[in-house]
């Protein structure tokens, strides 16, 4: 009968590793690139709009074009979408590592 218990348990024990690993390995395999926010400085060119900017930076942000755009207002105390050409603008953007998306 121990004999039994003890085949039993060590069976069960095998078993729960090679699954407890295998789903360890699953969540690793499925998790994707992580984007980390970053800041920079653009100057706004002639025919710039907070739109064409936004188009360009809001990637990997989960942000949709508008949500992107009142968050760059928020940032540079915009109180509407007006902008001017050599004017300085801070923008949020999300990378894997710090570099402008391309």
């Amino acid at each position: 009968m121990k004999k039994y218990l003890f085949v039993l348990v060590a069976f069960v024990m095998i078993l729960s590793c090679f699954f407890g690993k295998t789903l360890v390995m699953a969540s690793e395999e499925e998790s994707g690139p992580v984007y980390e926010r970053y800041y920079t400085n653009i100057e706004v060119k002639s025919g710039d709009s907070l739109w064409t900017i936004a188009k360009t930076y809001h990637k990997n942000s989960g942000m949709d074009i508008p949500e992107y755009i009142s968050e760059v207002k928020k940032m540079n105390g915009l109180l509407n979408d007006n902008i001017e050409a050599g004017s300085s603008l801070t923008i949020v953007y999300f990378a894997e590592a710090p570099g402008l998306p391309q």
